[in-house]
């Protein structure tokens, strides 16, 4: 088995999540310190709502506020230390690689839901991440 230094664990911070990290932290379970946590989103929309008549003023300051606490929940439970949690906006692939670079992870951890037929010609994140990713990839199966 592959001596890993540095894992991006990429979750999205449903019920499977937990199952993403168990299965990480199971197979390398002395990494907790080197373990870090990504959730990505898209860039909010922001704007004064002339065009819809409502008012879309989500900042990503506003986002932030909402997930972290979720994010620090799983470090907590987990023993990932919180300054290894992230949060950031773009495409999740894309986000995702290019974070992995900048912290120099060694392995991409993601789940998989089984994406069948048009969904799997459309294809899905966890593919997206598989095949741009600079080091290795593990899919957790959901």
């Amino acid at each position: 088995m592959p001596s890993y230094k540095s894992i991006l664990i990429a979750v999205d911070l449903s019920d499977e999540s937990e199952k993403i990290i168990e299965h990480s932290l199971q197979l390398y379970p002395n990494l907790q310190s080197q373990v870090h946590l990504i959730h990505t989103t898209e860039h909010p929309i922001t704007g004064y709502g002339e065009l819809t008549g409502k008012n879309h003023c989500a900042t990503e300051n506003q986002i932030r506020q909402k997930i972290y606490p979720k994010l620090k929940k799983l470090s907590e439970k987990y023993g990932i230390p919180c300054k290894n949690l992230h949060i950031k906006f773009g495409s999740p692939a894309d986000t995702i690689h290019q974070f992995a670079e900048q912290i120099e992870a060694d392995l991409i951890v993601s789940g998989s839901h089984g994406k069948h037929g048009l969904q799997l010609i459309l294809g899905s994140t966890a593919y997206s991440i598989v095949h741009g990713a600079q080091c290795d990839v593990l899919s957790v199966r959901i």
